[in-house]
């Protein structure tokens, strides 16, 4: 049996298994179709947006200087020469004593250095009165004001939200290059586990942690299946993974990753030829996991417990999914955070404590759930950042300073 290491900290984790998975190759994708998808390709702006000046209000185009002596004693009137709707081009040229009536939207006439609106002024057909002058460049929105062209307005990795997509529209992108969606499945081992349809009979539990796992991994941008329930039983374990091998990225297991006689993730992998990367990680909840490598294929083996098998999904399964799916970066970012309730236990080892991220007085809080175990799944409910007590910590009351992952 080949030897690999045992009861690694997270760090180490995630850089053994991000140095044997690539990126996912790439598609193009209708922009309809790409919100929150990676982007595949550096965007740089061909063109100036708006592309020309253009007046933000209903109003009429002047030049500024026609009005240095307007007041309401002497009020400065000017002849309209033509009204501009938008989506329409000013035909004629601004000279001295003219002005053009235009609409929110449309060009800036040649000539013009200034725009008013049309409720400061006294206006008829043919001519428009002002009371009070207008510095040069009002109310005009400039070419190139949103987006310059030349200008990087997107890096590769990029993940494509609502604004974003706005921004390539307006630089005429119907269609973009992104990463391909990883493709993960769910593999539940366990002889206790019961369809989440079926009534459930003395010794046996539902099968609720593939739903979690499901929702996080859809959440951030993956397709995701869920494969069913296995058996305790290696070779049924091992099969399981090797049909799934044949058609997804990656494969998430729940349970049989302890070391009780039951536990035989092992052992399947074992049986497979995977190749095992790690087994166990220094933290708490989430010691029991296993990574390994089958056919170029993902296995990310995960506790049976609920909380322990979250705590190692988002803290290890996010920061290599991340990556494999092209996104910049890792999915936390890390914050400082006060304790909102007093945590009563010793922490001997690496302790992690999912909670939600609150305010109080212009400071970050951890609001957690005053119940935390391994086999605890409500204290991920509504959870978006995992707050860290280092090796070796005691009691910490409210108001103590942890590290946070905060999830963006």
């Amino acid at each position: 049996m080949k030897e690999y290491p045992m009861r690694v900290e997270l760090e180490q984790a995630i850089q053994i298994i991000r140095e044997k998975v690539a990126v996912m190759g790439t598609e193009i994708v209708p922009l309809s179709e790409a919100r929150g998808r990676i982007l595949a390709r550096q965007i740089v702006a061909e063109e100036n947006v708006p592309p020309f000046d253009r007046s933000p209000y209903d109003g009429f185009a002047f030049r500024a200087k026609d009005l240095e002596e307007a007041s309401k004693e002497h009020p400065v009137t000017l002849r309209i020469i033509e009204e501009v709707p938008a989506g329409k081009v000013p035909e004629r040229k601004i000279g001295k004593g003219e002005a053009i009536k235009i609409l929110t939207g449309a060009p800036i006439p040649e000539g013009a250095d200034a725009v008013e609106r049309y409720e400061v002024t006294e206006f008829n057909e043919k001519e428009v009165t002002f009371f009070e002058p207008v510095k040069s460049g009002s109310n005009i929105c400039l070419a190139g004001e949103d987006i310059r062209q030349g200008e990087v307005l997107m890096e590769v990795g990029t993940k494509l939200e609502n604004a974003r997509l706005g921004l390539l529209a307006a630089l005429g992108y119907f269609e973009i290059s992104c990463y391909r969606k990883i493709r993960c499945v769910i593999i539940s081992t366990g002889s206790e586990l019961v369809p989440v349809d079926h009534p459930l009979i003395p010794g046996k539990i539902r099968n609720s942690s593939a739903y979690m796992i499901q929702a996080v991994l859809r959440e951030w941008g993956m397709e995701c299946d869920i494969y069913g329930i296995v058996s305790d039983n290696s070779s049924h374990i091992a099969g399981a993974i090797d049909v799934c091998a044949q058609k997804y990225d990656v494969i998430l297991t729940t349970g049989g990753v302890s070391v009780g006689d039951y536990d035989f993730l092992n052992t399947s992998l074992e049986e497979l030829g995977a190749e095992i990367l790690l087994w166990k990680v220094k933290m708490k909840p989430g010691m029991a996991f296993v990574a390994a490598m089958h056919k170029e294929k993902l296995v990310l083996a995960l506790s049976g417990n609920p909380s322990a098998a979250a705590a190692t999904l988002y803290l290890i399964g996010g920061a290599v999914l991340s990556y494999m799916s092209g996104k910049r970066g890792l999915p936390w970012e890390k914050i400082k955070v006060r304790m909102y309730h007093d945590f009563p236990k010793s922490s001997k080892g690496r302790r992690f404590i999912p909670g939600r991220l609150c305010v109080k007085d212009g400071e970050a809080y951890l609001d957690s759930c005053v119940a935390q175990g391994n086999g605890i799944l409500s204290s991920w409910h509504s959870c978006n950042v995992i707050g860290e007590i280092p090796a070796g910590t005691p009691p910490l009351k409210a108001g103590s300073i942890i590290e946070g992952y905060y999830f963006v």
